[in-house]
């Protein structure tokens, strides 16, 4: 007899849950020995409304068809790529390119080596940090899914005489993870959708990795407004931020955030599999951390700020021109201690507020 365990999702910002569907452990341990069944939950899900999706079973045929004995890891991702972008094709969206950071895929692995699904490293680290280390250019925001048995539910359940566990299945299991994410997300508020539907993102880096028992699927999605050539870098105090900007029209908003967090240490499992959630900041936690530290322009000839926070300090250089924007400020205080530090930078919307996120990358001090 088969059993195979639900699917779970995480994504990126505080307050995501996840999606874990049901398991018949104690059903199964209370069935007769002479009747034991077991049997395979239903992972159909509808799509609402009037809106297609290439994830369903509805006869729908947008997506190359291989054969699973010929599908190679840069198929999945592939099949993985056309499925985000029929559904941001649905809602009027321009399509995401295919990324070459090597962040996502590294999370997979990770995750199919630990058998558990999270946003941390199990070495500690947060997914905007690995993509910083890896040659990132913009920002990194996450969806991780997983589907299958972690070693303990493997033990547990595929153990019991009688009881046979399914063999992943990798181009249904990411179909159905993709399908989840977009149509079955209201337990996670939907940020899921959210982050797969947002127009801002431009490329997506996707790491798939699977053993016989166990599939992870993660998506980085990046902007594409504003690309740095490196990191973020200190000399001494001073912090330099130079990226290109890519959108004639793009205006920054006046103001840099950085965040500190002390310096990764390894977390087991158990411990990652706490938090449904990350933020930038809070360290090991779901919380977002107050910046450490707010860089806002020098003001302009013939004026000055008044009565500045401690934590706002005034940016040595703030130039922006011919494409290219260069900060430079000395933070002081605020960079003695040894740690990562993220530089995060928004859109203007103009009237004060700040918009779409166009950079974040961490620096390792």
């Amino acid at each position: 007899m088969t059993w195979r365990t639900g699917i779970a999702i995480l994504s990126f910002f505080a307050l995501v849950g996840v999606i874990q569907y049901p398991r018949i452990a104690e059903f199964i341990r209370e069935l007769p020995e002479a009747e034991k069944t077991v049997a395979v939950p239903d992972y159909q899900i509808a799509a609402p409304g009037n809106l297609g999706t290439p994830s369903s079973d509805s006869g729908q045929s947008n997506t190359r068809s291989v054969l699973e004995s010929e599908l190679t890891a840069d198929d999945l991702k592939l099949l993985a790529l056309d499925y985000l972008n029929k559904d941001r094709q649905l809602h009027g969206l321009a399509p995401l390119t295919m990324g070459d950071n090597t962040a996502a895929q590294l999370h997979a692995d990770d995750m199919v080596a630990g058998r558990y699904l999270g946003h941390w490293w199990r070495d500690g680290r947060k997914p905007y940090m690995v993509y910083s280390e890896t040659g990132g250019t913009s920002y990194a925001s996450e969806n991780a899914a997983r589907t299958g048995f972690s070693d303990a539910e493997y033990f547990e359940l595929c153990s019991v005489r009688d009881v046979s566990c399914d063999h992943v299945s990798p181009p249904e299991d990411v179909q159905r993870l993709h399908h989840a994410m977009v149509y079955d997300d209201a337990s996670s508020e939907w940020r899921h959708r959210d982050n797969i539907l947002n127009p801002g993102h431009s490329k997506v880096n996707i790491g798939i990795a699977f053993t016989e028992h166990f599939l992870a699927l993660v998506q980085h999605f990046e902007g594409g407004d504003i690309t740095a050539a490196r990191a973020p870098w200190f000399n001494g105090s001073v912090l330099t931020i130079r990226a290109d900007l890519n959108e004639p029209d793009l205006s920054i908003f006046p103001t840099v955030q950085v965040h500190y967090e002390e310096a990764p240490v390894e977390r087991t499992t158990v411990e990652i599999e706490q938090f449904t959630s990350y933020c930038v900041g809070g360290g090991f936690s779901s919380e977002c951390g107050e910046p450490i530290v707010q860089i806002v322009p020098p003001p302009r000839a013939g004026s000055r700020y008044l009565n500045l926070p401690e934590s706002v300090i005034v940016a040595d250089s703030w130039v922006v021109s011919g494409g290219d924007i260069e900060i430079t400020a000395d933070l002081g205080k605020f960079a003695r201690q040894p740690g990562v530090y993220t530089t995060t930078l928004f859109k203007d919307s103009g009237d004060g507020v700040s918009g779409d996120l166009v950079l974040q990358l961490s620096t390792v001090r």
